[in-house]
C-alpha cells in the first residue's frame, strides 16, 4: 500500500527475479476510494494495525478507522478539537481471554497562548466510544519516523540530547511507553531513520547521515518479536552505497519494506530535483532498479510512505469491532 500525494493506492511490486537480471515492476490495483467523499479527501497521514488503517486528512481536520477490504468506516471525534499538531497510533490489548480490544493513541506538542509547550496524550477505547486523558506521560524527546504497529503495539525512533536516538514503543496493554537501543547510535536530529515490519513477526530499522552527504544507507533487523515485547538484533545488516549508481543527487529514504531472503529493500522518496515527485525503487548492495516516478507534482511536507497491508476480517460496526474466524489472506503491498 502507497500513501502518496495525499491519495491511498494498493500496490503489488515484483522484484524476484532481480538478482537474475529480471527488471522489477509495479502493478496499480487502484486508488482505494471506499471513504465516504474520497474523491475530494485529501489523506495526510495513515496509522496502519492489522488490516486496518486510521486516516487523517490535511490539516487534521477530520480522523477515520477504515478497513479498506470491506469498505467499512467510522469516523472517530475528538475528546475536545482535532489539533494540526495532533499524532496518533493505533494497536490493541493482547489478551487471551478477551481478544483483541481496539485501542488509539493521540499525542500531541504545541504551544499554548503563555508561549509554554504543551504535551498531550489521550486514548481512544472503541468499546466504550471515549477518550480519556493519560496525565502521567511528559514529552522529552522528538519523533523522527513514522509509527509502526506489530503485535498491538507501537513502535517509533525516536531521540533526545542526552540518550541520542533510540526505539521507543508504546505497550496498549499496559498504556506505557519504553525504550529499547538502536544497533547504531547518533545524536544528529537531521539524520533520516525509518521502522519497517517484517512478516509480521520482526522490525527493521533504516539509517542514513544525509547532514554529513552521506549516501550510504544502512539497514538492520530484530529478532522474532512476542507480544511480551522482548526485543534484540540480529546479526542481519544490508549496506548500500548509492554513489555506486551515480544518482544525481542525495537519497532521502521515507519509507521501506525489506526482503530479508533476497537482501534488497523497496524505497519511496521524493525526488528533490523533479518537483517533488514521488518515486520507488528496488535496490540492493550492488543493485538500484526504480519501478515508478509520479507524475503529479506533490508537496515536500507531504513525504511517501510504503506498507506491507494484509485484508482484515475486522468488521467496524458503530462502536463495536469484530473479528471473525481467521482465514488465509494473501498479502497485498
Amino acid at each position: 500500500m502507497l500513501l502518496s500525494n495525499f491519495g491511498v493506492y494498493s500496490v503489488s511490486i515484483d522484484h524476484n527475479g532481480i538478482h537474475n537480471n529480471v527488471d522489477p515492476s509495479i502493478e496499480f490495483s487502484g486508488k482505494l476510494s471506499s471513504l465516504k467523499d474520497s474523491g475530494d479527501l485529501k489523506i495526510s497521514k495513515i496509522f496502519h494495525c492489522e488490516g486496518l488503517i486510521l486516516c487523517t486528512t490535511k490539516g487534521n481536520t477530520r480522523l477515520v478507522i477504515w478497513n479498506s477490504s470491506t469498505g467499512e468506516t467510522q469516523r472517530i471525534k475528538p475528546k475536545t478539537r482535532y489539533r494540526y499538531e495532533d499524532y496518533y497510533a493505533l494497536g490493541y490489548i493482547n489478551s487471551k481471554s478477551s481478544g483483541h480490544s481496539l485501542k488509539i493513541l493521540r499525542s500531541c506538542c504545541y504551544e499554548n497562548g503563555q508561549e509554554q509547550w504543551v504535551a498531550e496524550f489521550e486514548i481512544y477505547e472503541f468499546s466504550s466510544d471515549s477518550w480519556r486523558v493519560l496525565d502521567y506521560f511528559t514529552r522529552d524527546y522528538g519523533v523522527f519516523c513514522s509509527d509502526r504497529s506489530l503485535k498491538g503495539n507501537t513502535y517509533w525512533v525516536a531521540g533526545d540530547k542526552e540518550t541520542g536516538m533510540f526505539m521507543l514503543y508504546f505497550d496498549f496493554t499496559t498504556e506505557r511507553f519504553g525504550r529499547f537501543p538502536l544497533p547504531f547510535t547518533s545524536f544528529n536530529p537531521e539524520d533520516t531513520a525509518s521502522l519497517s515490519v517484517v512478516r509480521e513477526e520482526k522490525l527493521s530499522v533504516l539509517h542514513q547521515k544525509i547532514l554529513d552527504f552521506s549516501n550510504e544507507m544502512k539497514i538492520w533487523l530484530t529478532n522474532k518479536i512476542s507480544e511480551t515485547i522482548e526485543l534484540s538484533w540480529s546479526n542481519f545488516v544490508l549496506t548500500v552505497d548509492y554513489d555506486k549508481f551515480d544518482l544525481p543527487s542525495v537519497v532521502n529514504v521515507t519509507s521501506f519494506l525489506l526482503d530479508e531472503e533476497n537482501k534488497v529493500a523497496v524505497c519511496s522518496d521524493i525526488d528533490m530535483d523533479d518537483e517533488d515527485r514521488t518515486r520507488v525503487y528496488v535496490v540492493g548492495e550492488d543493485i538500484y532498479k526504480q519501478v515508478y516516478k509520479d507524475t503529479t507534482k506533490t508537496s515536500y511536507f507531504n513525504w511517501p510512505l510504503l506498507i506491507n497491508y494484509v485484508p482484515s476480517l475486522v468488521h467496524i460496526k458503530k462502536n463495536t469491532l469484530k473479528r471473525q474466524k481467521k482465514r488465509k489472506s494473501r498479502e497485498v503491498r
